[in-house]
């Protein structure tokens, strides 16, 4: 029977590190996925103009309209081997870079499977035009770990339980030294948090995965369970992959006996990989295969910084004769962390309202934990932060100092986070943060800014903000508000785009007047984007426009 190591929580939070950055790589544009206002207006409406034509344009069903329709590329599967840059706040909250890391660089062959668990094929070029594949083989990896993507949906609540936003949920990987397959599932994003919260609390409506997580003291019972009450949100969203998991594992698999099945996840992909656990070890998920090997094989799970999935004692008890025994679920969570809602948390303003408002909303649902609740003491950051990934590191290896007398250097690549302004002062726009400005952080930074925005996204990106101006064409103070794509500011933002396709060319003449031409172009856009400050829609254009700008200035060198 497996137990509690604090090792093996500090490598699944690198495998919950790697879910957010497949998550981060299936986002059209990850840059600004959630369509965060840019300008200084204080009201949500050009951004609510900006959702409902997307939707239109996505031709979304009618039941899907209340959330923000954040576009994912569901046809083409995250690739380890590359890393991308994430806009995760709003206004200076710091951009994160999802770098390629020991764990990513080891998988010598990745692929992704759709919602029903269908392989997703892969077009590649070649001398004679393109290959299909159906997946990629990493010649320069430096293991053999076999990965396979798998996608699921958010935002099914009780009362609309198949209404739900899909997106890339995880993946599995199979590591043949180690003769493990991890599951990992990724946790919650939502850009403004507030907002998001207020949305999904009220009306179920905004944040597609934060409609899951405020419907989590909502049960659905489980007849396979004996009725047992799980939480709505949580088991809604993990059964929406269940095809996609199940094939996923066996594609990671690939026709291996595991000694080992490790479930994992931070946060919402905690909730996820405790229903995927009870799914196993209760008879369903893999049924056929684990039947086969079940008395051959571990099975366990880390939930890192995850709230309850289980509502009721009596619950608990029906899933324990169910599993055979206690779960072995071991939770790792900071003790000032309200999100995982138990009475080793420490009482805070937060806990305080959550229990206020779990009384008064569901007076007789008592969440419960499964398994191990492990608290790390070195944790000392409040609420909100206390949640965080780099925070929980930081008590996972304050607990493997005690308990291996062993410590851990500081890593300063597991979280990097970076300021990035792009209407700041050329050459200083982009400032990476604490003491990883050095060496290959800052290369890997570089590479991933070119590759996380184009020119082209970035056009679609402004014109859709460009689309919902309102009065558009009229004149205010020294700016014009932008009209179409036929416009000054497109124009100008075309002239700006092939100076830095110019000067992406290392044989390219006048570069010195190229680069002074660039710059004042992008001097222009920044004064009509502060033109435009107190207009949302006219200012995200041009900060749109100036997010590629900058973001090709600073990755290909031109200062």
């Amino acid at each position: 029977m497996p137990h509690p190591n604090a090792q093996t929580a500090l490598d699944m939070l690198e495998y919950c590190r790697f879910a957010y950055k497949a998550y981060a790589q299936g986002c059209v544009y990850p840059m600004d996925p959630f369509y965060e206002s840019h300008g200084a207006g204080m009201w949500q409406g050009a951004r609510d103009r900006v959702l409902a034509q997307v939707h239109r344009l996505l031709g979304s069903e009618a039941d899907s309209h209340k959330f923000d329709p954040i576009e994912y590329d569901l046809r083409t599967p995250p690739n380890p081997r590359d890393g991308v840059v994430y806009r995760g706040g709003t206004g200076d909250a710091p951009y994160i870079l999802f770098q390629p890391r020991e764990l990513d660089r080891s998988i010598s062959f990745s692929k992704g499977v759709d919602l029903e668990g269908e392989d997703i094929t892969i077009k590649v070029p070649d001398l004679f035009g393109e290959r299909t594949l159906l997946g990629l083989e990493h010649s320069e990896a430096t293991g053999t770990k076999r990965c396979c993507y798998f996608q699921g949906k958010t935002g099914m609540t009780q009362t609309h339980p198949t209404a739900g936003w899909a997106s890339w949920m995880g993946a599995a990987i199979y590591d043949p030294e180690l003769e493990r397959l991890t599951v990992v599932f990724r946790g919650s994003r939502s850009g403004s948090g507030g907002r998001a919260l207020g949305q999904a609390l009220v009306s179920s409506a905004g944040s597609p995965d934060w409609v899951t997580d405020m419907n989590h003291l909502k049960e659905v019972k489980v007849g396979r369970f004996s009725n047992a009450k799980l939480s709505a949100g949580f088991w809604y969203a993990y059964a929406s992959c269940q095809e996609s998991l199940a094939a996923a594992c066996l594609e990671a698999m690939h026709g291996r006996v595991p000694r080992e099945i490790i479930f994992t996840g931070h946060s919402l992909g905690g909730a996820l990989a405790q229903c995927a656990y009870l799914d196993l070890a209760g008879g369903e998920l893999l049924a056929k295969v684990y039947a086969k090997i079940k008395s051959q094989v571990s099975v366990c799970c880390y939930a890192i910084s995850a709230p309850p999935v289980v509502l009721g004692e009596s619950s608990k008890e029906k899933l324990e004769l169910h599993i055979g025994g206690p779960a072995q679920v071991f939770h790792h969570f900071s003790p000032y962390d309200a999100v995982h809602n138990s009475k080793k948390v420490k009482t805070s303003g937060v806990t305080a309202v959550n229990s206020i408002v779990g009384v008064f909303t569901h007076p007789l649902t008592s969440p419960v934990h499964l398994g191990v609740e492990i608290p790390l003491k070195d944790c000392t950051l409040a609420f909100p932060d206390a949640h965080e990934p780099e925070e929980v590191r930081k008590g996972l290896v304050g607990l493997i100092r005690k308990e291996s007398r062993m410590g851990l250097p500081a890593d300063l690549g597991f979280w990097p986070t970076f300021s990035f302004n792009p209407t700041g002062t050329w050459g200083a726009s982009v400032r990476p943060g604490g003491d990883w400005a050095a060496d290959a952080l800052a290369e890997h930074l570089k590479v991933a800014l070119v590759t996380s925005v184009s020119e082209s996204r970035a056009r679609v990106r402004a014109q859709l903000w460009a689309d919902v101006v309102k009065g558009s064409g009229k004149k205010k103070a020294d700016y014009e508000v932008v009209d179409d794509t036929d416009g000054a500011s497109f124009d100008a933002f075309s002239d700006a785009c092939g100076l830095v396709a110019e000067l992406s060319n290392p044989f390219t003449d006048n570069r010195s007047q190229n680069k002074t031409q660039l710059r004042a172009l992008r001097n222009e856009m920044i004064k009509s984007y502060q033109g435009a400050s107190g207009h949302k829609a006219s200012s995200s254009v041009y900060f749109v426009m100036l997010q590629y700008l900058t973001a090709a200035q600073y990755g290909l060198d031109i200062v």
